[in-house]
């Protein structure tokens, strides 16, 4: 599966996905985006600086995955948007949803995801 489709199965599993994107160890996009008909709350600088600093946070996660294992995936809860971090092998998968999804749900977005990851493999 291309990383475009997995974005679109990402977008399938819940109407409160907002975006669904493939960035590379740069935090350049790959794949993905936006939803149709939904805004970005963020504008183009500020999208690219958060996508630069969720790669770098990789890079620094890495670090204790001999220790701790390696991460599955990150969960930050914003009062105006949740986003769901996914490290793939060698890029990262950014999946944001609206912000009256609670973190129970989300959790099993996450859950719904990794599956999906994990068939890809």
């Amino acid at each position: 599966m291309d990383h475009g489709e997995l974005c679109e199965k990402i977008f399938e599993l819940q109407d409160d996905v907002r975006y669904a994107g493939v960035i590379d160890g740069a935090g350049a996009v790959i794949a993905g985006g936006m939803k149709r008909g939904i805004d970005s709350i963020v504008d183009q600088d500020n999208e690219e600086l958060y996508l630069a600093q969720t790669a770098l946070r990789r890079s620094m996660r890495q670090r204790f995955d001999e220790t701790l294992g390696k991460a599955r995936f990150a969960y930050v809860e914003r009062e105006k948007i949740s986003i769901l971090t996914f490290y793939m092998d060698k890029n990262i998968l950014l999946v944001t949803l609206e912000p009256n999804v609670g973190s129970h749900a989300a959790i099993d977005i996450a859950e719904d995801v990794i599956d999906i990851l994990n068939k890809e493999k």
